[in-house]
């Protein structure tokens, strides 16, 4: 027997929304540091660590305006190895043979403590070469347009032959 061409089309259409609430729904894989380091300098692809607290405003606000953002999500798991640090994590964090612990005094751990040189402001995102050298540390809440345009600087690898300033110009984010 067989199903009338308005029948088809409509179990078509009925799926499509599920197709776009799926896409929209992008999140970014976050993995732990060691990890995202291993593999960064097996595929020669940049680290984003964005570093956080619980307690921080401007971290929530990150959280669903940009790294939430089904477009960053995307991209971002797409062209980075995405690490998510609490700044304040009282476990040891392991890192490239080495155990970060937290420190009391600072009330941060090690790892956040030298990944921000000190200036712990939070949010924060810092973008690391497969080798350790830290190419970006910026503190504060970032617009998803400005982050759109820092990822797809670094990840097309821009920034080795384009000024901050002329790449602006070029690159128009669409968010």
């Amino acid at each position: 027997m067989r199903t009338p061409i308005p029948l088809l089309f409509s179990k078509a259409l009925l799926r499509l929304p599920l197709l776009w609430v799926s896409a929209l729904s992008a999140q970014i894989y976050w993995q732990p540091i060691d990890q995202a380091f291993q593999r960064a300098r097996f595929q020669e692809r940049l680290l984003l660590i964005y570093i956080y607290t619980p307690w921080c405003s401007p971290c929530l606000m990150m959280d669903q305006n940009v790294w939430n953002h089904p477009f960053i999500a995307s991209y971002a798991t797409a062209n980075f190895h995405c690490v998510r640090l609490n700044a304040e994590e009282r476990d040891s964090i392991p890192f490239n043979g080495t155990l970060f612990p937290y420190l009391p005094d600072l009330h941060a751990n090690q790892l956040a403590y030298l990944l921000l040189e000190g200036n712990m402001q939070y949010p924060a995102l810092v973008l690391m070469e497969p080798s350790g050298e830290i190419l970006l540390a910026l503190r504060g809440y970032l617009k998803p347009a400005l982050v759109d345009t820092i990822l797809h600087y670094f990840a097309t690898r821009s920034y080795q032959r384009v000024s901050w300033e002329d790449y602006q110009k070029e690159y128009q984010s669409q968010l």
